[in-house]
This record gives structure tokens, C-alpha cells and sequence, in this order.
């Protein structure tokens, strides 16, 4: 109990310092409109969308490690201002936050927030699509309302401000609609395909591995492309392609490119022990997010292709587990 409470705590410190009302920068937001000016925003690195009212703006911040290319927390924010040429302050936040490196815990261990009498009050249970959890309000100058959800044995923490009830029942039908997206695992049963002797990575079973002369590329399933211009149709590919290059640098590299230098919301990351930037970008009936960097004269071009946006947190633990496990031999 004494772990499961510190953890609460630390989180309520983070919510309740996090929680302000001022503009963070924006992100891009993948979305699904549907027909009643609502959108679905999809959540990649969490594996849920949430569909939410269109005039209001979202805001996603997953937050990697610099050495690791972990991701270490991951905040979301859902308000009424915010965005551009629009109010910079507002009365409506949703705000959520995810650390994945937090102890596991069970459902048992969120409702020990019902003794937490200090910091909580109307403490209960409550559901967010599959989500299990608890709901209640904070005690002191910030009444906000508090959500805490089990997703994947980690707390996911959604904190309303302001605490009005108006504020309350807008939050909830917009957590209501809370989906978990399809996850794909790779564990010990996976593959460890064969680069010639120059590099490895892992991929799930049953995808399928073909090699091209500047590169290798991982098929799921069900791959399948269009003939003639090559339209990805269904299912999702991995691959890592290799140039030769007398450029020092990747940040150099991108900056030549006329298309890269100007894809914006590009991320340092650390993939084998390199430096490397991971970006995403819409080009030509490709859909991908790439992750690259330059070793020894060579540029490797580390890529997830998927359909669409809709479609595109489906096979990403894949993509993850490919940078995780990417190593040179």
C-alpha cells in the first residue's frame, strides 16, 4: 500500500502542478471526422482515440528518453483555447497524463484513493470505454475533477479543470467514448531476421521478410499494395533502406532535402547508439513515419508505412520494437 500511495502522490503533484491554464506548444493531431463536428483523435504511443467536440483543440505530448528513444511520459491536453488566433486562456481543460515507467498495479490499488480522505473527496468507481477506474475531486484551491484509469497495468490520469459540474459532464461523454486500438505484440517469439551481416532487428512472427538491394522490408500479414502506382491498400510495412552519403550529419542531410527541411515536428532520438531524428510525413500515396541517421558514411532510413491516420497506431508497437532492437553487428 505504502508504494501504491507514493505513486498516487507523486502523480497528484504532477497533475496539480501541470494543470494550468496557459498554451503549450502544438502537435499535429491525427484525426477521423465524424458526422456530428466531432473528431476522433487517435493517441499512438498510448494505443487509444477519444473523439471530442470540434471546436475545441488538442494538444499531444509524448516525451522520449534522449539516449534511449524510450517513451518516459506522454501528456495529452483537450481545451478551449490555445490555438492560433484564438484565445490564449479558457475555462475548459482536459488534461492527461501517462508514465509508463510507474510500478504495475491492479484496480484494488487505484481504489485506495477512497482512503486518501487529504487530497480526494467522492471518491467512485467509473468506466472510460474498456478502461476501468475511479473518479473524484481534489481537496484545496483547485477542485478539479480526477480520473484515474487502469491501461495496460500503469495509471492513465486525466484531471478536469475547471471543477464545475458543466465542466464534469462534458469531460465524461468525451471519455466515454475512450477506444483501445489494436496492439501488436513482440516478445520472445519473435523474429530476428538475417541483414547480411551488417544489421539486425526483431519483427512479429508471421510478417514477412524480402530483401532489395538498398535495403530489407518486414510485410504484416495483410500486406496489401495496388498494382502499378504502388498504394498501400492494407496492412502496414517495415523497412530500413541504406544510401551512401558525404554528408556529416542527419540534421544536415534533412536540411538539404527541399521536401524534408520543411516536414515540421522532427524528434532527436537515439537509435544503435547514433543520433537520429524521427519525423513523420505524407508524400506521394506513402504515409510513414521515419526515423534516420548517418554512420560511417552510409544513411539508414529506418520506416513505418500505413494506410492512414485511422489506421496508423495499429501496427506502431511493431515500428517500436524494430528501433528498440535495431543493433549493427
Amino acid at each position: 500500500m505504502g508504494v501504491l500511495l507514493l505513486v498516487l502522490g507523486s502523480v497528484f503533484l504532477y497533475i496539480k502542478l501541470s494543470t494550468k491554464e496557459e498554451t503549450v506548444p502544438t502537435t499535429k493531431n491525427d484525426t477521423s471526422e465524424t458526422l456530428n463536428n466531432e473528431k476522433e483523435y487517435i493517441f499512438e504511443e498510448l494505443g487509444i482515440s477519444l473523439t471530442v467536440p470540434q471546436e475545441l483543440h488538442v494538444i499531444k505530448s509524448p516525451n522520449f528518453n534522449a539516449e534511449t528513444g524510450k517513451l518516459e511520459s506522454y501528456n495529452f491536453y483537450i481545451q478551449n483555447y490555445g490555438y492560433e488566433g484564438g484565445p490564449s486562456t479558457g475555462d475548459f481543460q482536459i488534461y492527461g497524463l501517462y508514465q509508463p515507467d510507474l510500478p504495475e498495479i491492479i484496480l484494488d490499488d487505484i481504489a485506495e484513493m477512497k482512503i486518501d480522505t487529504e487530497n480526494y473527496m467522492n471518491v467512485k468507481e467509473f468506466s472510460a470505454g474498456p478502461l476501468q477506474g475511479y473518479e473524484a475531486q481534489q481537496k484545496g484551491e483547485r477542485p478539479n475533477y480526477i480520473y484515474s484509469l487502469l491501461l495496460n497495468g500503469r495509471i492513465l490520469r486525466i484531471a478536469v479543470s475547471q471543477g464545475t459540474a458543466e465542466n464534469k459532464i462534458a469531460a465524461e461523454k468525451i471519455l466515454k467514448t475512450l477506444k483501445v486500438l489494436q496492439t501488436v505484440q513482440v516478445g520472445e517469439g519473435a523474429e530476428v531476421p538475417e541483414m547480411g551481416g551488417v544489421f539486425n532487428f526483431t519483427y512479429p512472427n508471421g510478417w514477412k521478410l524480402s530483401k532489395e538491394i538498398n535495403g530489407v522490408v518486414v510485410t504484416s500479414p495483410d500486406y496489401q499494395i495496388s498494382e502499378g502506382f504502388p498504394v498501400l491498400e492494407e496492412g502496414a510495412e517495415l523497412a530500413v533502406y541504406t544510401k551512401k552519403t558525404t554528408v556529416a550529419t542527419i540534421n544536415e542531410d534533412l536540411s538539404n532535402n527541399p521536401i524534408t527541411s520543411k516536414i515540421p515536428n522532427k524528434v532527436d532520438t537515439i537509435v544503435a547508439e547514433q543520433n537520429a531524428i524521427r519525423y513523420e510525413y505524407g508524400y506521394e500515396g506513402v504515409n510513414a513515419v521515419m526515423t534516420e541517421f548517418i554512420k560511417d558514411g552510409t544513411k539508414y532510413s529506418l520506416r513505418y508505412r500505413f494506410v492512414g491516420e485511422n489506421s496508423k497506431s495499429a501496427y506502431m508497437g511493431a515500428y517500436e520494437e524494430m528501433l528498440r532492437t535495431f543493433e549493427f553487428l
